[in-house]
């Protein structure tokens, strides 16, 4: 929806609102750690970011580039990053494709899909790995790591979308009983003056809040722009993951939280 209303309706003079970057998926390119980028289709947009910040402030650093295309044609930046790496002593590219055409011959490295035998093979170091990315290539990413040992902490990832919640495995009728703040609680909205019952029938309260005529700014719906931040001016909320967004003092992602406590209140 986005993309295609910039490119049909947004001219030279139009006027945007738009917030300042924000969320958590940074790269410092100061340290001297060795870095691992990964991506596969767009998941490269931010690796671009990355790579370009190591080449301004410390192109020396050592850091591993991999990326996953079908083919040449439709792979991303791949000029831009060739003009990047110039000067770059630490930098090691990657790029592997799946169905490569005849003409893509001397512009990649080996055919199949980015996976973490292929990492392994080449970083021997430990290192900072960062992903971007489908989630099938997310999901396959991120186990492998762990199954080799990687600190969790030491793996940092943006996802496209909210991963979908795991299937009950509770008869039905039990299921929403067995979630964090699914039990009954009274919710305020404190600026719209409305009290209501919550009776964890709702994934969140942003959820909530939407189904009893409120319209809060949100986004993501995963934890992770932090559009959704409001102050909790009672009460506890439980978290359904952590949130990626940095969240301030006393303020809550309602898009990931549930009532923790029997009463809450939010500057909604």
């Amino acid at each position: 929806m986005a993309s295609n209303f910039l490119h049909d309706h947004i001219q030279e003079g139009s006027i945007l609102k738009v917030r300042p970057p924000n969320g958590s998926f940074v790269l410092d390119p100061s340290p001297t750690d060795p870095v691992v980028l990964l991506s596969n289709g767009v998941g490269i947009t931010p690796m671009m970011a990355m790579l370009k910040a190591v080449a301004v402030h410390n192109p020396a650093r050592k850091i591993w580039f991999f990326h996953g295309a079908r083919d040449g044609r439709v792979h991303a930046f791949r000029q831009e990053v060739a003009m990047t790496a110039r000067g770059m002593e630490g930098l090691t590219i990657h790029y592997v494709y799946s169905r490569p055409q005849p003409e893509d011959q001397g512009h990649f490295h080996s055919q199949g899909y980015v996976d973490v035998p292929l990492i392994r093979s080449l970083v021997r170091d430990e290192a900072d790995y960062f992903l971007c990315g489908s989630p099938a290539f997310m999901t396959s990413i991120r186990a492998g790591l762990k199954a080799e040992g990687v600190p969790e902490e030491r793996v940092r990832f943006e996802m496209f979308s909210q991963p979908p919640r795991a299937a009950a495995t509770t008869p039905a009728g039990e299921a929403d009983a067995a979630l964090p703040g699914s039990l009954a609680a009274t919710v305020t909205f404190a600026r719209s003056g409305r009290t209501v019952e919550w009776q964890g029938d709702h994934d969140n309260l942003l959820a909530f809040a939407e189904a009893h005529g409120l319209r809060p700014d949100h986004s993501c719906r995963a934890g992770i722009c932090g559009t959704c931040a409001c102050r909790l001016l009672e009460g506890d909320v439980i978290d359904a993951e952590p949130p990626t967004a940095s969240v301030a003092p006393g303020s809550v992602l309602i898009c990931i939280s549930r009532p923790g406590s029997a009463k809450i209140s939010l500057d909604l």
